[in-house]
């Protein structure tokens, strides 16, 4: 994957680089599920979380969990792959 690929499509949100939008500025880019997901990680931004905590505070439970994983690759290429960290084995982590 080429920098190109990583990085954020926020030039056209008119949003400060040194923090992550806010979840309303974002919501329409990222569909429901992807909306929900991302609130969820910018109300926790700082701290790693599960995806069995993500599917429960953004209602996504019946989602599988290449689904989960396909949302975070959305949330991913509109951020910036710098702002939404994976953390093996525990979860994500939106940095502040």
């Amino acid at each position: 994957m080429s920098l190109a690929d990583t990085s954020p499509i926020l030039d056209d949100l008119n949003h400060p680089a040194d923090r992550p939008p806010h979840p309303d500025v974002v919501a329409d880019r990222l569909g429901p599920a992807g909306a929900a997901v991302y609130a969820t990680l910018f109300d926790r931004a700082g701290r790693v979380v599960s995806r069995a905590e993500l599917a429960r505070a953004a209602g996504i439970a019946d989602l599988g969990p290449r689904r989960c994983d396909a949302l975070m690759v959305d949330i991913r290429r509109l951020v910036g792959a710098d702002r939404l960290i994976t953390v093996r084995r525990r979860g994500w982590m939106l940095a502040r």
